[in-house]
């Protein structure tokens, strides 16, 4: 992350149907700011601002998302500042502007008529990019957690993620629709992995997935158990 207080990021959609780059290489704009002259622009005008001066009008009456349109030349892009994953308490920022689409030759409808929110793979790449040691101390460690909830469903079961954050998990003994909750401390411990910004929403989707970020819940217990004063908790059926 640079100074701003957020990302610059390019839905993988766009990076192979628009611009014609890689969609499984990296999605963050600074990379492929020379490959595309609408990239150059969100890359310096977004970078200084993460909102437009004209709102996207027909863009954000289709995603109900408030979405500006960028040009650079005759091409034309819609970005979306996306402060906050739903559901998610908003304490807990996302921080991303996104570049949703380009279309040519002043094409607002044509670009209005493209699929422009980020999908599932773009929240997963937050994951798989952001703060690599942090990233594979998720990778490695939740499905462990996971399945140690799982083992002993009914009883809250407590971790350490990368060395920092300590988490608790409780899977309910329902076989047919089991319910997870997770709760973490807001306060890492010290000498742990560097944390990257907005951590606790890559945690939480860590353990929940992209898929199911909409039905989470928030929570005031967890097993039955009060939560203590620096943890938040979150709830959803099992991935």
């Amino acid at each position: 992350m640079t100074e701003r207080d957020w990302e610059l990021r390019i839905t993988v959609r766009c990076l192979r149907d628009d611009l014609g780059l890689d969609p499984n290489g990296p999605a963050a704009a600074e990379v492929h700011a020379d490959a595309h002259p609408m990239v150059r622009a969100f890359f310096e005008r977004r970078g200084q601002s993460p909102i437009g001066q004209e709102t996207f009008r027909c863009g954000t009456e289709v995603t109900g998302r408030p979405l500006y349109t960028l040009h650079a030349g005759d091409d034309r892009g819609a970005t979306w500042h996306q402060e906050s994953v739903p559901n998610l308490d908003a304490d807990y920022e996302l921080g991303v502007v996104w570049l949703l689409g380009v279309r040519s030759e002043h094409d607002y409808d044509a670009l209005c008529d493209l699929d422009l929110l980020p999908a599932t793979a773009d929240y997963q790449a937050l994951i798989d990019e952001s703060a690599q040691t942090f990233a594979q101390a998720l990778v490695e460690q939740v499905p462990e957690l996971l399945a140690l909830a799982q083992l002993h469903k009914g009883r809250v079961v407590q971790g350490l993620i990368a060395g920092t954050i300590r988490v608790r998990l409780y899977c309910d003994a329902d076989n047919e629709a089991p319910l997870v909750t997770l709760a973490y401390s807001s306060r890492p411990l010290p000498n742990g992995v560097a944390l990257m910004p907005r951590w606790q929403t890559r945690l939480v989707l860590a353990f929940f997935g992209a898929d199911e970020i909409e039905g989470l819940s928030v929570t005031n217990d967890i097993g039955g158990e009060p939560l203590a004063a620096d943890e938040s908790a979150y709830c959803s059926f099992a991935p």
